[in-house]
């Protein structure tokens, strides 16, 4: 009898845990459109994320693949920041997303937050 009160319990207890180990498969080759003043742009995100910690590039921004800095996973979210340039001077772009099966879907934004828009990237086989 004891054991029957303590099944809803248990359940719950995995569920709970289950959760926390959950960690978003960003590892891989995203790719995604943006929109800008400037003109279409094809983003490429090559991703590499072990434990919390999310290393990798975006190609598309200007010229030469930017590095990924401060990149985080926590749970099913990715964010990290990376340098742009923007009629010729240099930007700094904050990014933050949710993983899913076959896509990220990300706010993209300047890092003093006058500027924001939304970009979906889907996993490339």
């Amino acid at each position: 009898m004891r054991f029957m009160k303590r099944i809803p319990t248990l359940a719950g207890f995995l569920v709970v845990l289950a959760a926390l180990l959950y960690s978003a498969d960003a590892t891989g080759k995203w790719k995604g459109t943006l929109e800008a003043p400037d003109g279409t742009h094809d983003l490429t995100f090559d991703l590499k994320a072990s434990g919390d910690v999310l290393t990798g590039a975006i190609g598309g921004l200007a010229g030469q693949p930017s590095e990924i800095k401060d990149g985080k996973v926590e749970g099913d979210t990715v964010s990290f920041w990376a340098m742009a340039e923007y009629q010729g001077q240099p930007i700094k772009l904050v990014f933050k997303g949710q993983v899913l099966e076959s896509e990220i879907h990300f706010t993209m934004g300047l890092d003093d937050g006058s500027w924001s828009t939304d970009l979906v990237v889907k996993k490339v086989l």
